[in-house]
């Protein structure tokens, strides 16, 4: 008997010993509108034969909240950029690529003419992103409720961007009754992160059991302000300024003093050379009388000022020693040595 090559009895063990490939999964598929689907997808149909885009959009919107099919995602981004929300399109166009994929890799099945219509969705959507701009918002914890200008829109982690108008807008996290808010601007095209964090609790610290007995002596204990610590500071500020104020009028006061009393000895003298007793209405006297008021004015004005000045001094280190430190000195054992310390709290 003749005998088969060996080329062909390994070709065949081979292909014996090869696992044969599993059929591909069949790809998810939309289930079969029910009968109030169907009533509503013929509705939304007569109604855009009519023009009447913006209520057959409102009817997939609702289809969309019952089903969240792709196909309906479609349909509420293709109509939304024809009655040019531009949001609304790239929002919905967004989830519609999320859903189905791509041409060559969808994730669901997909009719045939697949192609043409994403590539018609794809050209809208870069369209919209044009007239809007996106917020990428990032929140610390999951599970917090996103508002962006006051409206939810989403809970955290947010799967997508949300589309907006250019622009600045209210960006806020809500989460277990703890609430924050901030600001964030967005050009047209552009897009921004926006992050949300939210403080944690912080566990309290476990109760130390005292190491030894401390005594404490207080050396200056002032009841604390009532007022703001800011609003009090300043208050020393202005006391200080005007006191330095207060000192320079002074300092000039007594300048002119000293002035208008030189002039008020010359005058003196001219007076006594000229008449022998001063009288008004004679020029010499008229004009002592002026410098030796211009004297006694200025005089008068320097110790006023400084009398002020020495006030607000006063009232700038009152103020300053209100709000220093209040000291205690704690006498005791320190760990196993005797010792002592000094805490200081405002």
């Amino acid at each position: 008997m003749r005998r088969p090559p060996l080329s062909l009895i390994t070709a065949v063990l081979l292909l014996l010993t090869c696992p044969v490939p599993a059929a591909a999964a069949p790809l998810p598929r939309r289930p079969p509108p029910t009968g109030p689907e169907r009533e509503m997808l013929d509705e939304a149909k007569r109604l855009l034969d009519e023009g009447r885009l913006a209520d057959a959009r409102d009817i997939h919107l609702t289809l969309w909240g019952l089903t969240k099919s792709a196909s309906d995602a479609f349909r509420v981004g293709m109509l939304s950029f024809r009655l040019h929300d531009f949001e609304r399109a790239a929002e919905f166009l967004s989830i519609y690529f999320e859903m189905v994929g791509t041409p060559d890799a969808p994730k669901i099945w997909v009719p045939p003419g697949f192609k043409e219509s994403y590539e018609l969705a794809r050209a809208n959507f870069a369209e919209a992103r044009r007239h809007v701009g996106a917020l990428d918002v990032r929140v610390s914890e999951p599970g917090a409720a996103v508002l962006v200008d006051g409206r939810q829109v989403g809970v955290s982690p947010l799967p997508r961007p949300v589309y907006v108008t250019p622009g600045q807008h209210r960006v806020g996290g809500q989460r277990a009754g703890e609430q924050i808010e901030t600001t964030a601007g967005v050009d047209a095209g552009g897009e921004r992160t926006v992050w949300l964090v939210f403080t944690r609790a912080r566990p309290e610290a476990p109760a130390c059991p005292p190491a030894s007995k401390v005594v404490t002596y207080p050396v200056a204990a002032l009841p604390p302000s009532t007022g703001g610590t800011a609003l009090r500071w300043w208050t020393v500020g202005a006391l200080a300024a005007s006191s330095a104020a207060l000192a320079a009028v002074g300092g000039v006061s007594v300048l002119e003093a000293n002035d208008a009393a030189d002039e008020r000895d010359a005058a003196f003298v001219r007076a006594q050379w000229e008449v022998s007793h001063c009288r008004p209405g004679l020029p010499a006297c008229d004009a002592y009388a002026d410098v030796d008021g211009r004297t006694k004015t200025f005089t008068a004005l320097s110790v006023g000022v400084f009398v002020g000045a020495a006030l607000a001094a006063g009232g700038a280190v009152a103020s300053g020693f209100h709000l220093a430190p209040q000291a205690k000195v704690r006498v005791g054992a320190l760990g196993t040595a005797p010792g002592g310390g000094l805490s200081f709290s405002w």
